[in-house]
């Protein structure tokens, strides 16, 4: 059975050489498994070197458009661009009013195109109407996303400061919307390319290296068509952002020479290239998330079905059952003598040869001489990382999705865990469940780059189409402790993994 894909709705200008605007947009959509619906804003005259002429639609036009698209199937996001007309910006705002009444749940990103990006004096927006963009449409959107020349043009505030005087300037604006804003950096001069994710309350960075390429038409056009279709395959802000600005990334290095001028973007498809990852920075990251080495590797022989339990007496009875990896996570301390547990559970790995993580503990994990120690995404803003890695631990880290993997990986640590997978019963969890296809990009993006372990609410029948999708390591929790024979439970999950391998490798 065909899956329907998601659907968006693109606003904006036609672009006759199709190295941009609309054009642009749908193939972009199409690359990332979207249905791209189209309401033209105004025609252009325009070719790779210059834009000649561009030529408004008329208001009912404009108006039948929307209607005809609402009166079918409404969207599951919505970017617009290019509005050529002061009167266009207000009935923009009048159907975007109405799209977030009549469906909240719709995804609004508006980039406020006024210049073709390869030619600066290609105006394709009047000054005036550009001053009226922010206070009709600033309060219907979800993100909005200037490049610095842009951000200076409807705000008035300087692109050339630190990212944290603007986050100031932009206080104003966050008291009238929610609105995020995601500053370009794709027009500075340093050799690498940092676009600002800000609201209110936070700022981080995605940063990438400044590619030598000369074709880079509808740079901007992409990036947010990309932002908008990754948000319509429901993925939240953070990640879409970070597959975006990778997706981007590949397709600057796939752009081809069509005309004389700037080539167009090529279109890489969905983004599983870890060199394409943005690295994550943030002015209140902790400084200690990066080594500048990679921590000590794994022994990829001893991974496969993990088990993740909370006593040592668990830890026994699975590594006694012939398990080469498992982890020893103690949710109350306060129930037991720590320090005795830990130290008990790496003599068991040393007993056992097995790779025994102590779950969020590494001031003791260090103490000890653990073989590793395993940290969620809001240990790394508190643990010493410099601290464990000159210790010669192995780290695993936690992620639940593109923009976490990103942040885990510029930290090179021993293993990426990806989870959870299904809804999970052990804990309380702030993201939703990832599902196969997900993971299965996920193992594609790190094979061969990081080992990789899928968690949470993996039973045994859900083991196998697990361990299908490429991971190395699956983590199970309650399909061995609620069995009715742990022991039995253990050695037939650890022989089904194992079939697996002989099948798939």
């Amino acid at each position: 059975m065909t899956i329907k894909p998601p659907v968006i709705w693109c606003v904006g200008g036609s672009d006759s050489s199709a190295h941009a605007g609309l054009q642009a947009d749908l193939r972009t959509g199409q690359d990332l498994g979207c249905h791209v619906q189209t309401i033209v804003t105004c025609i252009t005259a325009q070719n790779s070197k210059e834009v000649q002429s561009v030529e408004a639609v008329s208001l009912a036009m404009f108006n039948r458009q929307w209607q005809a698209l609402l009166d079918d199937v409404p969207p599951n996001a919505i970017k617009v661009s290019l509005l050529p007309t002061i009167e266009l910006v207000k009935a923009c705002a009048h159907w975007l009013r109405k799209m977030k009444a009549d469906f909240p749940q719709v995804s609004i990103v508006f980039d406020p195109v006024m210049a073709a990006s390869s030619e600066l004096g290609n105006r394709l927006q009047s000054t005036s109407v550009g001053v009226c963009l922010l206070q009709n449409l600033l309060a219907q959107v979800d993100v909005i996303t200037p490049n610095l020349m842009e951000f200076e043009t409807l705000t008035g505030v300087s692109g050339e400061q630190s990212i944290e005087k603007i986050h100031r300037q932009l206080a104003a604006y966050f008291a009238l919307s929610p609105s995020r804003w995601l500053l370009k950096g794709g027009h500075g001069v340093s050799d690498q390319s940092t676009d600002w994710l800000l609201d209110v309350n936070s700022m981080v960075g995605f940063v990438s290296p400044r590619l030598s390429v000369s074709n880079t038409r509808g740079t901007g056009c992409t990036l947010s068509t990309a932002l908008v279709s990754f948000m319509a395959h429901g993925y939240d802000l953070l990640d879409a952002m970070t597959m975006a600005k990778a997706y981007i990334t590949g397709a600057l290095k796939t752009g081809v020479q069509i005309g004389k001028g700037a080539g167009p973007l090529g279109r890489p498809g969905w983004p599983l290239q870890i060199d394409n990852l943005p690295e994550i920075v943030s002015p209140n990251m902790n400084a200690q998330t990066s080594t500048n080495l990679p921590f000590a590797k794994m022994d990829l022989n001893k991974m496969g079905l993990y088990p993740v339990v909370d006593s040592v007496e668990w830890l026994a009875l699975v590594l006694k059952q012939g398990v080469k990896i498992a982890q020893l996570r103690i949710k109350d301390p306060h129930d037991v003598d720590l320090e005795s547990h830990i130290q008990q559970a790496i003599a068991l790995g040393i007993e056992h040869d097995a790779q025994v993580f102590i779950n969020d503990y590494w001031q003791l994990a260090i103490e000890c001489g653990a073989y590793g120690v395993h940290l969620g995404q809001e240990d790394l803003d508190v643990a010493d990382l410099v601290q464990i890695q000159a210790a010669g631990l192995r780290l695993g880290i936690s992620t639940h999705g593109y923009y976490e993997i990103a942040r885990a990986q510029s930290i090179q640590p021993s293993y990426i865990a990806l989870g959870h997978i299904f809804p999970t019963q052990t804990k309380d969890m702030p993201s939703q469940p990832q599902g196969l296809t997900r993971l299965a990009h996920y193992a594609t993006l790190l094979k061969g780059v990081v080992p990789t372990v899928a968690i949470g609410g993996i039973s045994a029948e859900r083991l196998t189409a697990v361990a299908q999708t490429g991971v190395d390591s699956v983590a199970l929790v309650t399909a061995i402790t609620r069995a009715e024979n742990p022991e039995s439970a253990t050695r037939s999950l650890k022989a089904s993994f194992e079939c697996r391998n002989e099948v798939w490798l």
